[in-house]
């Protein structure tokens, strides 16, 4: 089918340039018997080039063919349309691509999880190592989660204030921020401003995940605050004084009778963060946008009432605001940069183990534990790594040996998969490793609307490509494995955006 296609796409584009040839004189092409111009020549010609393009993207399985086809087959029935009599039959190929197209956006395909594989070849990693050794298992990794019952988003992008571009209020109940409501200030330099009420401590050093990381946090009485998420909707009144002296107003009402039907979603949380501490994993389960019709939204900045932005595409037959919420988040960071001592696991019990928060599935490669997977659950929600092959026992690593596989993060089936690549090498029992997140984020979303969106937009899918862990481990003797490990940005301009 893949070469059917492209075979397609390229002897359609190839047609195309008799049109060029016939209006640039370089031939006699008798199968054309209507005049041709210069300039629409050359229409001729990118229509050519952007047809064989998206045969091209297309065999190279490039999620962008599509934007060169669909604009390939416009200006191909543009020239049907104005030399009907010789190009009529040009109609064909483009009704079977457009075909294509659609059949492409029509069909939802869950992303496959991987499944555990085979060990790999004892020998490639542990060498001659004593068949009968197993050594404890040392594990690099950890994830930790930042507990909080409710976020809610709303950008003023298109009507900016001079410091602000968007506004995040967040709701806490826990016993480590505390409880109350906090607010992020998206700002026009990138960077982010929290305001909290006095009945939550949050930590600083998190939210250099966030933007450009942190500007200022400030403590500040809100006064009958509120942000509730209910089956009618966001309800919110949130006020509070900004760091020049202006009050800030944040009001939403929804009164909508209409159906919502929530989504699961990967928040683009990390998309702009220069100097990441971790890998940011923005679970956002029931996520959904606030309606236009029967809601009352408004941003107060100061004397001046700013306009919410809209979403261009209805979403389920609704207009809908760029805000949205999730009444059941889960915040996780994966591997938060360390620089310290890494104590072996426990012995395992029927191949799992657990340390601390975290539950590991182990197998046994020879007489050796390997790690199949790696989680941490939050409330009934769950992060979970695995590996295929399973991620070796870096104490038994032979001295030369490299290994690599891919690795996978998933929560509940609604938020998709990231997918991406491992590799630990052993240089004269120096230990370095790498996570490198390049599948990106594998959306299982069955709407339309959101599909043609995450085409369009393929920040959505893309950011986690631009993340890259390393960490060095070393020991001396029987010492324990001291590592340092961190995070790095990758950076491509289209990333760096507001959320």
């Amino acid at each position: 089918m893949r070469t059917i296609v492209f075979i397609l796409l390229l002897i359609h584009g190839l047609i195309h340039l008799m049109g060029f040839v016939k209006a640039f004189g370089l031939a006699e092409i008798s199968e054309l018997t209507l005049p041709i111009s210069r300039g629409w020549g050359l229409l001729w010609l990118a229509t050519a080039l952007t047809l064989a393009t998206a045969g091209v993207l297309w065999l190279l399985q490039m999620d962008t063919w599509w934007i060169a086809a669909i604009t390939g087959v416009i200006l191909s029935q543009i020239l049907v349309f104005l030399y009907w009599q010789d190009a009529r039959f040009g109609t064909i190929p483009n009704v079977i691509i457009m075909i294509v197209l659609v059949a492409g956006f029509l069909r939802h395909s869950p992303p496959q999880p991987i499944s555990a594989s085979e060990p790999a070849p004892f020998e490639e990693r542990y060498g001659a190592a004593d068949p009968g050794k197993n050594d404890p298992l040392i594990s690099p990794f950890q994830i930790e989660i930042d507990p909080m019952e409710r976020l809610l988003l709303i950008n003023i992008e298109k009507d900016p204030d001079s410091l602000y571009v968007g506004f995040e209020p967040q709701a806490f109940d826990d016993d480590i921020n505390g409880t109350g409501i906090l607010v992020i200030g998206w700002r026009t330099d990138g960077r982010i401003d929290v305001y909290h009420q006095p009945g939550l401590s949050p930590d600083p050093e998190k939210f250099d995940i966030a933007g450009k990381g942190l500007a200022n946090m400030l403590e500040r009485e809100m006064d009958g605050a509120l942000f509730e998420i209910t089956e009618r909707g966001a309800q919110a009144q949130i006020t509070f004084q900004d760091l020049d002296g202006r009050m800030i107003e944040l009001h939403l009402e929804e009164r909508s009778n209409r159906a919502r039907k929530p989504f699961g979603l990967l928040a683009p949380m990390g998309q702009a963060a220069e100097s990441p501490s971790a890998m940011p994993l923005v679970l956002l389960h029931d996520f959904y946008f606030v309606l236009r019709n029967d809601t009352d939204l408004s941003v107060k900045i100061g004397d001046r009432y700013h306009e919410p932005d809209t979403f261009p595409m209805p979403l389920d037959f609704s207009r809908i605001y760029f805000a949205r919420y999730s009444p059941d988040p889960l915040i996780a960071t994966l591997n938060p940069a360390f620089d310290g001592v890494l104590h072996p696991l426990a012995e395992p019990v029927n191949n799992t183990v657990t340390s601390g928060e975290i539950r590991y599935e182990l197998t046994l490669n020879g007489p050796v534990y390997e790690v199949q997977s790696f989680s941490r659950a939050y409330k009934d929600r769950e992060v979970k790594v695995s590996f295929s092959p399973a991620f070796p026992n870096v104490g038994t690593l032979m001295v030369g040996a490299e290994v690599s596989g891919i690795f996978e993060i998933a929560g509940d089936p609604t938020t998709g998969l990231i997918r991406g690549e491992y590799s630990v090498q052993n240089r004269n029992g120096e230990i370095n490793i790498e996570l490198i997140p390049s599948g990106g984020w594998l959306p299982n979303e069955p709407k339309l609307t959101l599909r043609f969106l995450y085409r369009m937009v393929p920040m959505f899918k893309e950011w986690p490509t631009t993340y890259r862990w390393t960490a060095n481990l070393q020991r001396t003797g029987d010492d324990p494995f001291m590592m340092k490990s961190s995070w790095e940005r990758m950076f491509d301009d289209q990333f760096k955006s507001t959320p």
